[in-house]
């Protein structure tokens, strides 16, 4: 069953793998990320950062389409976690059942637009954004399960 849904540039760090994870009661992680996925070396190091006993895969886009129903049918307690707009987009557009999506830090870049401390974003990842919304997935951000959540409006 899939608990929730993230966006953030850091993809598996401190605040998801631990605050996030022990929060959502988590048992398998899974980072949809087209960098990570063809680079082996993040991929050891995200595995390395994961908690003890919570499983990890890391798809490309591509990889995560192909497996989408077996990924909504698991029965581990699954957090998804995207490390940019862009793949969110793609993914969730072409598989539309993600009912929220949690906006938890994005990268300060030229012409971004600040929406909170630590999310920014361009035109672009705007963009990325209303397409999701589109589907009727509602944008959140959240940085601590112990923070106010807030609407996100584009």
């Amino acid at each position: 069953m899939i608990k929730a849904v993230r966006i953030d540039h850091r993809l598996v760090h401190g605040q998801v793998a631990f605050s996030w994870t022990h929060y959502l009661g988590a048992t398998r992680i899974i980072v949809i990320d087209d960098k990570a996925a063809s680079d082996d070396f993040q991929k050891m190091a995200l595995k390395m950062s994961k908690p003890a006993g919570c499983k990890l895969n890391v798809f490309s886009v591509e990889k995560a389409l192909e497996n989408a129903a077996k990924i909504d049918s698991l029965s581990d307690i699954v957090f998804i976690v995207f490390g940019q707009t862009h793949d969110a987009a793609r993914y969730i557009t072409a598989h539309p059942t993600c009912k929220e999506l949690n906006v938890g830090g994005t990268v300060k870049k030229p012409g971004s637009k600040v929406f909170s401390e630590v999310v920014y974003l361009t035109p672009e990842e705007q963009n990325d954004l209303k397409q999701i919304e589109k589907t009727g997935c509602k944008l959140f951000m959240q940085q601590l399960p112990t923070t106010r959540r807030e609407d996100l409006v584009l």
